[in-house]
C-alpha cells in the first residue's frame, strides 16, 4: 500500500446511519471525522451547472443556489462532478449530531450504474427514482412507497425521456460504497473537529517519540548483551594462554633474581687471584668482605708489606692493595673493588 492510500486510510471518516438507532456503516481511521449518513427520505435534491462560471466562483454559488432552494436554516452538502454541483439539503430532523460531525446523503454511497438510463432504489426508507446520463445523476425522485406506473412515467417525462423507457423496473437494493462524486475538500469546519485531530496528532507524536526511545534502549540492550557474550568466549579461549604468560612473567622475574645474585666479584674467583701472586708458603687466615671492601688476614715467611703491594701491581682489580703489618708474622691485606670517583 502506497504512502497516499495509508494516509487516506487514517483520515477516513467514520460513517453512521442517522436515526432513533444508529448503525455504523463503515469504520473509519484513527484521525477520521465522525460523518452521519442522513436518509433519502430527509432530504431535498437539485442538480446545478456552474460550467459558465469561473472554477473559483463555483462554490459560493452552489451555496447561494442551495440556501435559496432550502433556505438558511437547512444543511447542505455539495458534491461535484467536474462543474455540476450535486446539492442535498437537509434541516436535521431528529438525528442526535454532534457539533463537530458532519453529514452525507445516502444516495451519494450507492453505487453509480454502469449505463445511462433510469433505476430505481430501495433505500433505508421509500424508493429513489434516479436518471443517469453521460455517467452523471440528471435528476432524482424519492416516494415513500415503491411508485405506480403513472408516477414512473411522470418521472421517466420529467427526466426527459420518452414513453418507450416509462416501463416501472424492479427496485435494486445496492450495498454501502464509496461516493461517486467528490465533495468540497480543506479542513474540518467545525473547531472541535480540529481539535481533536490536534490532539490525537500529539497524541501520535508522542507515542512515536516513546516508541522510537523503547526501540532504540531495546537495541543497546541486545548489543551489550551480545557484546558480553562475546567478550566471555574470548576469555575463555584466552584463559590458558594468560596462564601461560603469567607463568613465564614469573619465571622471568626469578632469573632476574638469579641474575642480580651474580652481580659483582665471585669469592671463589677472587680467592684464586689474593693467593695466586702470594709466595707458596702463604697461608689464609681470616677471609671477610662487605659489598666491595674486603680484608684478608695471610701468614708468610716474608712479612715486609711492600712485597704483598707489589705482587698485586699487574692487577688492576687488586692494585690498591693496602698491607698492614700484625703479629706474629701475620698481614693484613685490604682491597676496595668500588669504582673510583669522577672528579669534578
Amino acid at each position: 500500500m502506497h504512502l497516499r492510500k495509508q494516509l487516506a486510510a487514517i483520515f477516513s471518516p467514520t460513517r453512521r446511519l442517522a436515526g432513533p438507532e444508529p448503525v455504523t456503516v463503515r469504520a473509519g481511521g484513527l484521525l477520521g471525522e465522525l460523518q452521519w449518513v442522513v436518509p433519502r427520505a430527509e432530504c431535498e435534491y437539485h442538480r446545478h451547472d456552474f460550467s459558465m462560471l469561473p472554477a473559483r466562483q463555483r462554490a459560493a454559488a452552489a451555496a447561494i443556489a442551495a440556501r435559496r432552494h432550502a433556505g438558511g436554516d437547512a444543511r447542505h452538502h455539495v458534491a461535484w462532478k467536474g462543474a455540476i454541483a450535486h446539492v442535498w439539503s437537509w434541516r436535521g430532523g431528529d438525528a442526535p449530531l454532534a457539533a463537530d460531525a458532519g453529514w452525507i446523503p445516502e444516495s451519494l454511497l450507492r453505487r453509480a450504474p454502469s449505463a445511462d438510463g433510469l433505476r430505481l432504489l430501495a433505500q433505508v426508507r421509500g424508493f429513489e427514482g434516479q436518471c443517469w446520463r453521460d455517467g452523471d445523476l440528471q435528476s432524482s425522485q424519492w416516494w415513500a412507497d415503491a411508485p405506480s406506473a403513472a408516477a414512473w412515467q411522470r418521472f421517466a417525462r420529467a427526466s426527459g425521456l420518452g414513453p418507450d423507457a416509462a416501463a416501472s423496473p424492479e427496485a435494486e437494493a445496492l450495498p454501502w460504497s464509496e461516493p461517486w462524486a467528490d465533495a468540497k475538500r480543506g479542513m474540518p469546519a467545525s473547531p472541535a473537529m480540529l481539535e481533536r485531530i490536534a490532539w490525537r496528532a500529539i497524541a501520535c507524536a508522542i507515542l512515536a517519540a516513546l516508541g522510537w526511545q523503547v526501540a532504540g534502549t531495546l537495541q543497546l540492550h541486545l548489543a551489550q548483551a551480545s557484546l558480553d557474550a562475546k567478550m566471555n568466549a574470548l576469555r575463555a579461549k584466552a584463559a590458558p594462554l594468560l596462564a601461560a604468560r603469567e607463568q613465564a612473567e614469573r619465571a622471568q622475574d626469578g632469573l632476574a633474581a638469579l641474575r642480580a645474585l651474580q652481580q659483582g666479584h665471585d669469592d671463589y674467583r677472587l680467592v684464586s687471584r689474593v693467593i695466586q701472586p702470594l709466595p707458596a708458603d702463604t697461608r689464609v687466615l681470616e677471609w671477610h668482605r662487605e659489598g666491595d671492601k674486603l680484608q684478608v688476614a695471610v701468614q708468610s715467611g716474608d712479612a715486609d708489606p711492600r712485597h704483598f703491594v707489589s705482587a698485586y701491581a699487574g692487577d688492576k682489580l687488586l692494585s690498591g692493595v693496602v698491607a698492614t703489618p700484625g703479629n706474629s708474622g701475620t698481614t693484613m691485606l685490604a682491597f676496595d673493588f668500588s669504582p673510583p670517583a669522577v672528579q669534578p
